[in-house]
């Protein structure tokens, strides 16, 4: 992919209109989360029980039905959703776009073994570079640190939408951010 200038990059309006025609691939860091809570383990089998995790906050969920919902006023259309098995972005993905499957590959990066990790991120590589159906666009819910082990991008706030065009060959451009506030009402 290689470095991005800021100036290349495209505006939230142009990020927009781009999503209108389809053939992007949304990487959404999960919506706002409760920090006084805690993820107890990274264990698979903690997945399960969202009781073990930080999870959505009020706001967080609202944030999530507001992307959701200002998506499909705009008439962006959306193929296929995936998201990382924790139940911040399985809620993230169920609140704004309903149907969505889980994929292992976006499990929460921190404490894994490194050899996890860029399996992990290659994984993630292709799913950027893999073009959606024509005139629709595909979304990954995930994690921060994630996209910055595989991509260098650093996706800081929760609820941003990360946009990238597939390109020829499995590679892919980033195009720029939506923050949870640049979405039209």
């Amino acid at each position: 992919m290689g470095a991005v200038e800021a100036e290349s990059l495209l505006t939230p309006a142009e990020l927009i209109a781009a999503l209108r025609e389809g053939g992007m691939v949304l990487y959404m860091r999960h919506a706002a989360t409760d920090h006084s809570q805690f993820d107890q383990s990274h264990n698979r089998a903690m997945l399960q029980d969202c009781r073990m995790q930080r999870n959505l906050s009020a706001e967080g969920r609202q944030q999530a039905e507001r992307i959701g919902q200002a998506i499909r006023t705009l008439g962006i259309r959306i193929d296929e959703v995936f998201s990382s098995p924790y139940c911040r972005c399985r809620d993230t993905a169920q609140l704004a776009f309903g149907d969505h499957h889980v994929m292992q590959a976006l499990h929460f990066a921190i404490g894994m073994r490194q050899s996890e990790r860029a399996q992990m991120s290659e994984i993630l590589r292709r799913q950027l570079g893999q073009a959606p159906r024509s005139g629709s666009n595909r979304v990954l819910v995930s994690h921060t640190a994630n996209l910055k082990e595989a991509t260098g991008l650093w996706p800081m706030l929760e609820g941003v939408v990360m946009v990238f065009r597939p390109q020829q060959g499995q590679s892919y451009q980033f195009l720029g951010q939506i923050n949870p506030d640049d979405w039209p009402e």
